[in-house]
């Protein structure tokens, strides 16, 4: 094959348009691999995806807050504040508040089984005792 992998030290260098034997990605002549790439488990894939679809459902909490907050006359309210005192939008606001603080914990546990998953794998793969 004329793809194969030239070895330069320790340094995997692919030719143009050909993949690294070990990581299985492209890279130009110039690029380099240090060919210790190590896959992903499906279930470090899954809480990835989990957690790209809680970063974009806070990117919009916190686009809708901006959008709050840039209103004329708005004032922040406190969650101890009595219901019929507060408006609308400063209902609507924190009621965002609450659901990014909801997402932000839903972050921190989906990142502990990230690290729980990528720390089984280096186990298996014998990285880590």
């Amino acid at each position: 094959m004329s793809g194969d992998v030239e070895k330069d030290g320790s340094i995997s260098v692919t030719e143009n348009g050909e993949s690294c034997t070990t990581c299985h990605q492209y890279f130009d002549k110039e690029d380099e691999c240090w060919g210790n790439y190590v896959p992903l488990t499906r279930d470090e894939e899954d809480i990835l995806a989990q957690m790209r679809t809680v970063k974009a459902k806070v990117t919009e909490v916190k686009r809708r807050l901006e959008e709050l907050e840039g209103q004329n006359g708005f004032e922040p309210v406190s969650g101890d504040a009595v219901d019929g005192a507060a408006t609308e939008e400063q209902t609507q606001w924190l009621e965002q508040k609450q659901n990014l603080d909801m997402l932000r914990q839903e972050w921190r546990q989906l990142d502990e089984k990230r690290q729980e998953a990528a720390a089984f794998r280096m186990k298996i793969l014998g990285h880590e005792d």
